[in-house]
């Protein structure tokens, strides 16, 4: 291997390093009422499904089950588990006006808590539903808000929330004119919300929700095993598929946003592949030509691409994912023909030609596991990639990564 192809390589991955992870102090409280300090993993505190948990420093941290029907981070996060009905048409435009209730246990977020009203939120496909608890009912209600198209062309909206707000925050400094224009949204309610309280002369606590995990970079090392197959497709015909095993190194950049199961990554790879690609095709009577491809190089492969994870527990996860990568060889396809004279009489004639390699384009796609965030095994397979400019190679791969994440 070229020593400038060692420089050209480690210089991609020059900006790869180690960071380290945080916790945050917070609780939880069982089905037994049972409340226990914890330690979070920084996550997206809002996502249930990717809280992790541990009891000491050294503990192994466990996944919020349905055991646990409260949790709490400080004065940022509370999410408490209710049964409690709601619009299970919230997310669509319906032909109805009124909401289609289910009941169901959901874990909602408390989003402000006063003197005898409690407000919370529930996040559905991408849209945020609303609910109110007046402190003693023992009922959560959820605000009312629905788009529907009772014919089917002009977009209505159902605004009952505001006659809800009107209902509920009763007091001498709130008039009509205070719930007639308020949005659908988090700013909104709260902002009624406290100055409900400051016209009862109530303590008002608002739970931010700006703490938690930020996106990441993490930074991987990786090894491959590929089977990668190499043929010409040329104006004499197409010569025959050449099958060598290979070995690939290299490093990954991921951007993980705060759920961990979305990443976007850059990954860079050295690899080297030697092999011939033969093709025979006769001319007259015994006489024949043989051309052979002759692939000696060295390639740097650059993929940017997206990873979307199933985390299965604290300690395992299986993803897919798919990136576009550019191809780059170092070294060119020499082209020999030689004509063997049938007799074997004199020696054979031999024209040699070299074909310029170009950088070019390709899809990679990946099914894979990972253990404890550290170790991943990935089934990966390339499209084509084109080596010439005026002919055309096929020159694919698959094979097994196995990737170490350093942080």
């Amino acid at each position: 291997m070229k020593l400038n192809h060692y420089l050209a390589f480690l210089s991609l991955l020059s900006f790869f390093c180690v960071s380290a992870q945080n916790t945050q102090k917070g609780y939880l409280i069982d089905r037994n009422n049972k409340k226990t300090e914890v330690l979070f993993k920084e996550t997206d505190f809002s996502d249930n499904t990717a809280m992790r948990y541990r009891i000491s420093e050294n503990g192994a941290y466990q996944s919020i089950d349905n055991n646990i029907v409260e949790y709490g981070i400080g004065n940022d996060y509370k999410f408490v588990r209710r049964n409690v009905k709601h619009d299970k048409m919230f997310t669509e435009i319906s032909t109805l006006k009124e909401p289609t209730f289910i009941s169901e246990e959901l874990f909602l977020n408390v989003i402000g808590e006063g003197g005898d009203i409690n407000l919370y939120s529930y996040s559905d496909k991408g849209r945020t539903k609303f609910f109110y608890e007046i402190k003693g009912s023992n009922e959560i209600v959820q605000f009312i808000y629905k788009r529907y198209s009772e014919d089917n062309s002009s977009q209505k909206e159902n605004n009952y929330f505001r006659n809800q707000l009107n209902n509920i925050l009763k007091c001498e400094t709130l008039q009509v004119s205070d719930f007639l224009n308020l949005k659908y949204k988090k700013e909104d309610f709260l902002k009624i919300f406290e100055k409900y309280n400051q016209c009862k002369k109530q303590d008002t606590q608002v739970f931010g929700n700006k703490s938690g995990k930020k996106p990441k970079i993490k930074y991987s090392a990786l090894v491959g095993l590929y089977q990668s197959n190499f043929a010409v497709e040329f104006s004499g015909g197409e010569s025959e598929k050449e099958t060598k095993t290979t070995i690939g190194f290299g490093g990954e950049a991921a951007f993980v946003f705060p759920s961990e199961k979305t990443e976007v990554f850059i990954r860079a790879e050295y690899e080297s592949y030697s092999g011939r690609s033969r093709y025979s095709n006769h001319l007259t009577g015994t006489a024949r030509q043989e051309n052979n491809f002759l692939l000696e190089s060295s390639f740097i492969n650059i993929n940017a691409g997206a990873r979307y994870n199933f985390i299965l527990n604290n300690k395992n996860k299986i993803f897919i994912e798919g990136a576009v990568g550019i191809n780059m060889p170092f070294d060119d396809i020499i082209y020999t023909v030689t004509y063997p004279e049938a007799s074997g009489g004199a020696s054979d004639i031999e024209l040699k030609y070299k074909y310029s390699a170009k950088t070019n384009a390709y899809f990679n796609f990946g099914i894979g596991y990972t253990y404890d965030n550290k170790i991943s095994l990935t089934l990966r397979t390339d499209t084509n990639r084109n080596l010439l400019t005026d002919d055309t190679t096929k020159f694919s791969r698959m094979g097994l990564n196995l990737k170490y994440t350093f942080n």
